[in-house]
């Protein structure tokens, strides 16, 4: 009986452990969890996640639940600042829009939606008002855009939302006509800068009205087309001064004026023009001054 009952338990044990050696060997690797579909990482993957984000409003607030507020990992351990490496990380304005390698060029291109060309409303003239003005000083963001950050929250989470990016000008509008943004046309209106402004002659320094035919000088209120860049409505006729349907540049002088030559605005605006009509000092044109006699 004994004999028997340990045959049982050799054969009970040899079961045992041949059950267990099988089980041992159907084990698989554990799946690696991801919210992340595959190409998050990848600029050439349609999952890349620029279009994620796009989808969602550019909300980076998501992304800090994981990878942490600073982003260095988080709970997922993994960071997102070994490829957003300037300052700011991932809230960097050039993250969205601008140059990615360069943090000091945050206007576009590029734009929003991965556009580089002038042709796209969200590049448009972009880079000639915030980097390239020959004619002016560069303007700040916050001259066509509102700055307004709501409830202490951070401007990179209070500014983001779905586009068209809201347009509202600054700086250059007056109180009789209010600058605005037509986003079917792409046109600009009532904007200082292209000529919505009126000069008082009463206003005017007592050695600088002999220039004034009228009780006013008033530019020509021109509405540039925002995407288009090709040099044609920054002439000195398209804002103040007059340029023929032809394109001819025929006068620089604002509507009450004395009637005058590009080539003698130098000799009562030295410093602002040179003698061949160009601007000299970028301070001192569209900057809301009558700027004559050094002054």
């Amino acid at each position: 009986m004994k004999f028997y009952f340990s045959l049982l338990v050799i054969f009970s044990l040899i079961f045992g452990f041949a059950g267990c050696s099988e089980l041992n060997n159907d084990i698989s690797e554990p799946t690696v969890v991801s919210v992340h579909k595959e190409g998050i990482g990848d600029p050439g993957s349609e999952n890349f996640h620029t279009k994620s984000f796009q989808a969602n409003g550019w909300n980076l607030q998501a992304c800090a639940e994981c990878h942490g507020a600073d982003y260095s990992g988080g709970v997922t351990g993994s960071s997102c600042l070994t490829c957003h490496t300037t300052p700011g990380g991932p809230e960097a304005c050039n993250t969205c829009h601008g140059d990615f390698a360069d943090e000091t060029l945050i206007a576009p291109p590029t734009d929003l939606l991965g556009n580089i060309e002038t042709t796209f409303p969200g590049v448009g003239a972009h880079a000639i008002h915030a980097y390239d003005s020959k004619i002016a000083e560069v303007i700040d963001c916050f001259e066509c855009h509102p700055a307004e950050v709501a409830d202490d929250e951070k401007y990179v989470y209070s500014h983001v939302g779905t586009l068209p990016a809201d347009v509202q000008f600054g700086l250059f509008t007056d109180s009789t006509r209010v600058a605005s943004y037509n986003f079917d046309n792409n046109t600009c209106s009532n904007t200082y800068c292209h000529g919505n402004f009126v000069f008082n002659k009463a206003d005017a320094a007592q050695n600088a009205q002999f220039a004034y035919t009228a009780d006013q000088m008033t530019g020509n209120n021109f509405s540039p087309i925002w995407n288009i860049v090709d040099g044609t409505q920054a002439q000195c006729g398209t804002c103040h001064g007059e340029i023929t349907e032809e394109g001819v540049f025929v006068s620089a002088v604002p509507t009450g004026h004395l009637p005058a030559e590009l080539t003698s605005c130098v000799n009562c605006h030295a410093g602002v023009v040179d003698a061949d009509g160009n601007i000299d000092d970028v301070t001192k044109h569209i900057n809301g001054e009558r700027n004559v006699f050094g002054n």
